[in-house]
């Protein structure tokens, strides 16, 4: 079975988080397990997608939104982050309540340079 790498999952609780009481499935109530912070996410997408083919093809698909989701914080597109962000709740059955805004993205910090030009 296609499991989340850690470091995917620790980031999806930390949205899951960041977005508690404005998040909402779209999955009939009662058919599949719903994501939230505490929950086995690995667990919650075996319930979402029954056949394992689909399983492994919607971990790659997270997994490679995540790598360009990081890319876009740390160059600070923040609105294209905030669609990626969508499009990962969206693969666990969950949509955000209202619009999303740029100041929910958290930020990266980032280092000054060690020198001036």
């Amino acid at each position: 079975m296609t499991k989340l790498l850690p470091i995917t999952a620790y980031t999806i609780r930390r949205l899951l988080r960041q977005y508690q009481g404005q998040l909402k499935s779209v999955v009939a109530e009662g058919a599949s397990l719903t994501a939230n912070p505490e929950a086995d996410l690995n667990a919650v997408l075996e319930s979402l997608y029954l056949d394992e083919e689909e399983i492994r093809t919607q971990v790659a698909e997270i997994e490679r939104l995540m790598l360009t989701y990081q890319l876009l914080l740390k160059v600070g597109t923040k609105e294209q982050a905030a669609a990626i962000e969508e499009r990962i709740l969206w693969i666990f059955g969950l949509k955000r309540i209202g619009k999303p805004s740029s100041e929910t993205t958290p930020e990266i910090p980032t280092m000054a340079p060690l020198y001036s030009v």
